[in-house]
């Protein structure tokens, strides 16, 4: 007998050490989903403030023309209907300065203000709150009588030099956004493919202090069933606590008595308590061993044979298994993808089998990216060979002979000085205009290897010197182009628009280098590839960050469906660009296609030292 308790003891354990490794897994599977359901919508937020930014970046926002503000919000509309009524242009307590707020967007459902807008509190608050930040800020979601939900985003804007303190905010513009629009249950609905046919997936936003909550969007299982929140819509139970907590992980009982495996992540934007929660049963997640453990006591009669075969099960089908990966696992950290077997299968249960799998596709996609960046380097150092012959070939053919020259009349006039002065002289000023010439090829040579004025000025005025029309853009740069091709040396320069944002600053000098450079090198790819007859360049600089994108009218490409695929495809060059973004901790973001042209976005934050903006790179 006590044999047969150790035995039960054992196949306990080993039960319970699976159920406690699926617990981790599906959690950590459920909260990366959460994560990327709350990137996906607060991206599709983003897209609106982003066009509320730009809306307010227009001139006639930047002084106290009203006129000329009624008239730009009337042209501009809805913004191609990413916000469901007009825009109006409020000032610090509410007031409406320009636009309309009499809107089927705006109407209130039970507003009891005059003419059933929203009530002036939403926007007087809002306005105050965006004034104070000096940033996007969001309201609360409200009803309204066309639409489900809709809330408030306002966005400040800036007076110019000469109307006011340069770069202060006089007036705020405000947007109705419908939640509907956002088309929210598509984005929820891929996650839901991914979690399972049993998961629920929903966005809800949480309010006063997470007391009050509503459920804005929810993806519904195969077995009907949603989230759990009683008829008042307060507070999904025993979920909203745990929110307080950020992104997370747990089990939890539902009010039906159902253990749910539930995880959750904050949208984290000014204003919304909005947060995406992956619910599902937990029995859908665990194997059949683990659902009917509890009647291992029932076969206690039986105990010896249960015991020794559960035993015999757990070390064949668990034990050995994770053992069997856990070694190839390491040797796959050691770099020997195709020695260690991961591709082939080790048995066990599914969720092993299925964690064999995961980890094959990680280490082939490593694998990839390696090899990708093998490619780049090696196109990286050609581009610097050839960079350097190109020097070299021009240092000869110019400098080199311009010196030669300049040697040949310095000894002929010194020859005709005892004789004919007066010729030597000549020859002396033509040797001192070759002198001028050669000192300003050095120059261009200089500015080509490093451009003066980023060091002396900063980068807007670099950037400007580059949008310039007589400052030429090579085809091929110093850097790899785009497409790591060969071609013609220059071809027609677009036209470059530069357009600044925000107040200027200096941000440290390495930081300014990788933003110029990456502005160099997205124009050298439009002169090269894009065939381009107008490109244009904004610099954004926020509280927070600096943006740079650069968008041209030229032919566009089909973007590679994985990051690891660039080097594959041929482009190199976006792979600097966003190697470089990458040291900074920055973000780079791509959108083309054929015949569309190309926008390429990247967000460097601002940060004191280099080794906070990227822990690989410490502080020497």
């Amino acid at each position: 007998m006590p044999l047969t308790l150790v035995l039960i003891g054992v196949a306990f354990t080993g039960v319970y050490s699976h159920e406690q490794t699926m617990r981790v897994l599906a959690g950590d599977r459920d909260r990366a989903l959460a994560l990327l359901a709350a990137s996906q919508v607060r991206d599709l937020l983003h897209e609106r403030i982003m066009a509320l930014q730009a809306l307010a970046a227009q001139p006639a926002f930047q002084g106290t023309d009203r006129i000329a503000q009624g008239a730009s919000l009337q042209a501009a509309g809805n913004l191609s209907g990413q916000f469901s009524g007009g825009i109006a242009l409020l000032d610090e307590a509410g007031n409406l300065l320009a636009g309309a707020t009499d809107g089927p967007g705006w109407t209130a459902e039970g507003s009891q203000s005059s003419g059933g807008d929203l009530p002036d509190l939403h926007l007087a608050t809002l306005a105050a709150t965006v004034m104070a930040r000096q940033a996007p800020v969001f309201s609360p979601a409200l009803r309204t009588l066309v639409e489900d939900w809709t809330l408030l985003l306002g966005v400040p804007t800036r007076t110019t030099a000469g109307q006011a303190a340069s770069g202060s905010t006089t007036a705020v513009l405000v947007g109705p956004v419908s939640v509907s629009r956002l088309r929210l249950a598509e984005v929820l609905d891929h996650v839901h493919a991914t979690a399972g046919a049993h998961s629920v997936v929903a966005l809800v936003a949480l309010t006063n202090g997470q007391s009050t909550s509503q459920v804005l969007a929810q993806s519904v299982a195969e077995t009907g069933s949603t989230l759990h929140t009683d008829d008042a819509g307060v507070a999904l139970g025993q979920v909203a606590p745990l929110l307080r907590e950020g992104t997370g992980a747990t089990l939890y009982d539902s009010p039906g008595g159902q253990r749910m495996s539930l995880a959750y992540a904050p949208l984290d934007l000014e204003g919304l308590g909005w947060w995406v929660i992956v619910e599902q049963p937990w029995h859908e997640l665990v194997g059949p061993i683990l659902r009917y453990s509890q009647f291992v006591p029932l076969v206690a009669a039986m105990a010896v044979v249960v015991s020794l075969l559960t035993l015999y099960y757990g070390i064949r089908s668990i034990v050995q298994p994770l053992r069997a990966l856990g070694q190839r696992a390491e040797r796959v950290a050691w770099g020997d993808f195709d020695g260690a077997g991961i591709g082939t299968s080790v048995g066990g249960v599914r969720e092993i089998e299925d964690l064999r799998c995961t980890l094959d596709q990680m280490a082939r996609r490593v694998q990839s990216y390696q090899t990708g960046m093998h490619d780049y380097i090696a196109a990286i150092t050609q581009g610097q060979e050839d960079e350097r012959k190109r020097l070299a070939r021009e240092l000869h053919d110019d400098t080199v002979q311009a010196l030669i020259a300049l040697g040949q009349r310095v000894e002929m006039a010194q020859k005709a000085l005892p004789g004919d002065p007066g010729h030597a002289a000549e020859r002396l000023i033509t040797a001192r205009g070759m002198i001028a010439e050669s000192l300003e090829g050095v120059r261009r040579f200089s500015r080509d290897l490093r451009p003066t004025y980023l060091d002396d000025l900063g980068l807007v005025p670099a950037l400007e010197m580059l949008a310039r029309p007589d400052t030429k853009l090579r085809a091929g740069s110093s850097e790899t182009s785009a497409t790591g091709d060969t071609g013609p040396g220059e071809r027609q320069r677009p036209v470059i628009d530069l357009t600044i944002v925000g107040a200027v600053r200096r941000l440290p000098p390495d930081m300014e280098l990788a933003a110029y450079r990456i502005v160099q090198e997205a124009l050298n790819n439009v002169v090269r590839h894009a065939h381009a007859s107008h490109a244009w360049v904004e610099v954004h600089f926020d509280s927070d960050n600096l943006a740079l994108i650069v968008r041209d009218d030229g032919h566009g490409f089909e973007m590679p469906r994985l990051p690891d695929d660039l080097a594959r495809h041929g482009h190199f060059g976006l792979m600097g660009i966003q190697e470089r973004a990458f040291l900074y901790s920055g973000q780079v973001t791509v959108r083309s296609s054929p015949g569309q042209g190309t926008t390429l976005q990247v967000q460097l934050p601002h940060t004191t030292s280099r080794a906070e903006r990227n822990p690989r790179f410490p502080a020497k």
